[in-house]
């Protein structure tokens, strides 16, 4: 039943996931589909340009960035990375519904923070590069993709408050309108306008007040090369040592569920392990040895999710959870190993034993295995 109850629930999350990103996409590709023919598209395409402007970026933000894990993000440049998100998405509020009650100048400060914001979201999506495969991981995928989708419904605002602008420009009779609009005309035409000169400017001044509140000068590019992990990142090695993703669940469990086997060692620290975990670091170790080329590409994607299963199981009923919500992976590891390796019980046995009581264990069961 719970295994049942597990797979309804992933199947919703994907579909809901799928939803929303097929909605997005016709969107900014055909708007006129997904707001007439489709009786629900307006709602369900509002959504998502709420959920992928407003609330996936910032909860992205806060719970990829974990100091001994994997982070996109320098830890202390989250103030940076949080600032140039509020900025584009109030600069896309702004055009988005304001555009007609704006002053020109205002419309052009605008404009240049969306360009700011496109230039972001361009920068955290190669960034994001070596996790490509995430985006098939259900619910968490959203989160990936918001930088690209946000980048798209950017660019689709900014031609849209250009062509606003040109054309409220043509209007004026002014020596000032026509003089912008033939500056305008003769240089950027129907694209990105005049707005990419004060881009420079702008990001100064942007930088220059989060240097006053403690950001580094140069927090705008260090907030990606300092980070660990990703494509830009100056760090890959992001561990502070000890711990593993299921170790906790073991140790914080309800003893007669998660049922704890015995004491391991990784990392020279103590943990506690149980079947779950033995089975699925046996999995992993046949991987490594049969496939090391699959295993990087298996546990690379893994590692990016930065799911925090050690914060969540630090609560016994969420330990319990988590437990449930695996089971079913333990079986199909179990699965696989009674089908492709030779000896399944001896490779699972011997994960986290300490060295000198391993290798008493492999000559006692004649496991010529590797260690």
């Amino acid at each position: 039943m719970q295994s049942a109850l597990n797979i309804t629930g992933i199947t919703l999350l994907v579909v809901a996931s799928l939803t929303l990103v097929v909605f997005a996409i016709i969107d900014l590709v055909k708007p006129r589909i997904a707001g007439t023919k489709l009786k629900a598209g307006t709602v369900i395409k509002f959504i998502a340009e709420i959920l992928f402007i407003y609330v996936l970026p910032g909860i992205g933000i806060v719970i990829t960035n974990r100091k001994c894990e994997e982070h996109p993000f320098q830890i202390e440049s989250i103030t940076t990375a949080y600032t140039l998100w509020i900025l584009f998405a109030l600069a896309y509020t702004a055009s988005r519904y304001l555009k007609k009650l704006l002053s020109p100048i205002v419309i052009t400060l605008v404009a240049s923070l969306m360009v700011l914001g496109l230039l972001f979201c361009l920068a955290i999506c190669i960034h994001f590069t070596p996790m490509a495969s995430v985006i098939f991981f259900p619910g968490l995928n959203l989160l990936f993709l918001s930088p690209f989708v946000c980048f798209f419904y950017l660019l689709k605002e900014i031609i849209l408050l250009n062509k606003y602008l040109k054309e409220y420009l043509e209007k004026q009779d002014t020596n000032v309108a026509n003089i912008i609009n033939t500056f305008y005309n003769s240089i950027y035409q129907n694209h990105l306008g005049f707005v990419v000169v004060l881009i420079a400017p702008l990001l100064l001044i942007i930088q220059a007040a989060l240097f006053l509140v403690g950001q580094q000068p140069d927090s705008v590019i260090t907030q990606f090369t300092e980070s660990c992990g990703y494509l830009l990142s100056k760090y890959q090695d992001c561990s502070c040592g000890g711990g593993h993703y299921l170790c906790s669940i073991a140790a914080n469990g309800n003893k007669k569920l998660v049922k704890p086997t015995r004491f391991g060692v990784r990392a020279n620290e103590r943990i506690v392990v149980n079947r779950q975990l033995l089975v699925a670091n046996a999995f992993e170790n046949w991987l490594e040895e049969y496939t090391p080329k699959m295993h990087k590409v298996i546990r690379g994607s893994y590692d990016a999710c930065n799911i925090p299963v050690n914060e969540w199981s630090k609560h016994k009923r969420f330990a319990n959870v988590l437990y449930l919500f695996m089971k079913p992976l333990e079986w199909l590891f179990l699965a696989w190993l009674y089908m492709f390796d030779k000896k399944p019980e001896d490779r699972i046995a011997k994960q986290y034993y300490p060295k000198q009581e391993l290798n008493i264990y492999l000559k006692e069961n004649n496991y010529e295995g590797s260690n």
